[in-house]
């Protein structure tokens, strides 16, 4: 009987970690699919910083920095989308953070406190015990909930812009379905890599005799 448990239980665990496997596998090539993507538009356009396409949390930089060089290119007009969206997914990184934090300790008093010796503890002692950290994940959950949605809008603004500079017969399509399921948007962003239709043509790219347009680098203290 014993055995039999045991083995249901490994077979349990194994069937949980296959079915692990396929998530964690798109992760990965969402993750590369975009790093690469991130990467190449913007060594091509010369943005400063094409690494940062490999960092997670900061490369949000980069989608920031393309779409205040279409702005600027396109536009003239000067945006600061790259810093918004770095110091909104570096908040976002601190409150998940703490909320890891005082999880831990949640379990940790649950563990120490009544687990190990139940009988020593009584219902409202644990209570009281349970109740600061719980608020205090409330109170950060809610935090982050806000964060998150100032972070959603100016995200998708930015990327609406890349969307735009690559190919804008298709842009406002991309967008939405990247909205709506959000595991098209690396394929979107890695097909479209190669595209600059929505860029005006560099100088050198100008016929003898047309109006001179504006390079693709805006000024390197800017971008």
């Amino acid at each position: 009987m014993e055995y039999g448990a045991g083995l249901e239980a490994v077979t349990a665990m194994l069937s949980g970690f296959l079915s692990w496997i396929p998530s964690f596998g798109f992760g990965i090539l969402s993750y590369v699919f975009t790093g690469v993507t991130l990467y190449t538009v913007a060594r091509r356009r010369g943005v400063d910083k094409p690494w940062l396409a490999w960092i997670p949390v900061v490369n949000v930089w980069l989608i920031g920095s393309l779409s205040d060089q279409y702005q600027y290119v396109v536009r003239g007009q000067y945006k600061s989308r790259r810093k918004v969206l770095l110091t909104l997914s570096i908040v976002n990184f601190v409150l998940l953070t703490a909320i890891c934090i005082l999880g831990g300790v949640l379990v940790a008093n649950v563990v120490m406190n009544y687990i190990v010796s139940p009988a020593a503890v009584e219902d409202w002692e644990l209570v009281r015990m349970l109740m600061s950290p719980v608020m205090g994940i409330m109170g950060l959950a809610i935090v982050m909930g806000g964060v998150g949605i100032a972070y959603a809008i100016i995200y998708f603004i930015a990327l609406y812009d890349v969307y735009r500079s690559m190919d804008p017969d298709n842009s406002t399509l991309y967008l939405v379905l990247s909205i709506l399921i959000p595991v098209t948007e690396p394929f979107f962003l890695f097909f479209n890599r190669q595209k600059d239709r929505g860029m005006p043509p560099r100088r050198q790219e100008m016929p003898e005799g047309e109006p001179r347009q504006p390079e693709w680098e805006a000024p390197k203290d800017y971008l």
